[in-house]
């Protein structure tokens, strides 16, 4: 049976203390050390398991405030440290337990320990990342799109189509160890409308068809798993009852999405480098008087 203070938890727990006691004068921080040392050997027997020695140690508190209370009698210059009442307490109620007594306490802390460390896990994972790939939804919009560069920056704009569903595709890769879900879009508006866009994800994808959005299905609400790419088509219905008149644009550098990891949702910010718009043009303004004064709700 392995000896309690070659067990791994207490030789670990001995040496964050023995960290601890470094700033106490030698023999007072050697003292202390020696009665924390007895004490465990006192509160569990050789060959204690894993869950016994984690609930001693859980009890005992962290060891840099056992060192603090313990240390304290010692840093009132009298020299020696002084007994630790708290510990020796704690020890003997330790060896009065029976063994379903720790069978219970590591289950509290397994109980509260294993959701706090999930929680962090899933909040930790990486955001999806764009990886290149992106494409107008419909072959009209993408036969008259014009790209335009000034000052750094890159537009690429498409006439506003009204009544018309339009949108793009971008190419993504979730690069975490959890499958993400992309359950809507964060943004209050889309492109050519006042009202967010429809998001889906398409149920397939590799690498090799970073360039065929239209090779593969689509569903809302769809998953990405860990390590994988998938397209994610985002759509609106148009209407220049939003823009109003010929000139303006509005569009995306960037998609907002929410995500859910694990049972969590956050937002997800996707950066597109490029400025992706739609524009109404003189044409489909004066063609559009009929449409904004009929448009659907919502439209």
């Amino acid at each position: 049976m392995i000896d309690v203070l070659a067990h791994p938890l207490v030789v670990g727990y001995l040496r964050d203390l023995d960290a601890a006691l470094a700033d106490l004068p030698g023999e007072a921080a050697a003292e202390l050390s020696e009665q924390l040392r007895a004490h465990l050997v006192e509160a569990l027997p050789p060959g204690a398991d894993d869950d016994a020695v984690s609930a001693v140690l859980a009890a005992l508190g962290p060891a840099r405030l056992v060192a603090e209370e313990a240390a304290a009698p010692a840093s009132g210059g009298r020299g020696r440290a002084q007994p630790v009442p708290r510990l020796r307490r704690m020890a003997a109620w330790a060896r009065r337990q029976p063994a379903r007594t720790w069978v219970v306490i590591a289950a509290v802390a397994i109980a509260i320990g294993l959701p706090a460390g999930t929680l962090t896990f899933w909040q930790a994972q990486p955001d999806l990342e764009w990886v290149g790939s992106f494409s107008w939804w419909s072959p009209v919009d993408a036969a008259r799109s014009v790209t335009t560069e000034a000052a750094g920056a890159t537009q690429d704009t498409v006439p506003l189509r009204p009544g018309k569903i339009q949108g793009f595709a971008i190419f993504v890769y979730n690069p975490s160890d959890m499958t993400q879900i992309i359950t809507g879009s964060a943004d209050h508006i889309s492109p050519g409308a006042p009202v967010p866009a429809t998001i889906s994800v398409s149920t397939t994808a590799t690498v090799y068809q970073m360039g065929e959005p239209h090779a593969v299905r689509y569903r809302t609400g769809g998953p990405i798993p860990p390590h994988s790419y998938r397209w994610v088509l985002v759509r609106w219905r148009s209407a220049h009852c939003y823009l109003e008149a010929a000139g303006g644009w509005q569009g995306n550098s960037d998609l907002e999405l929410r995500v859910r990891v694990g049972w969590i949702t956050t937002t997800e910010d996707i950066p597109l480098y490029t400025m992706h718009v739609v524009s109404p043009t003189a044409a489909t303004v004066k063609a559009d008087k009929a449409y904004c004064r009929n448009r659907p709700p919502g439209g």
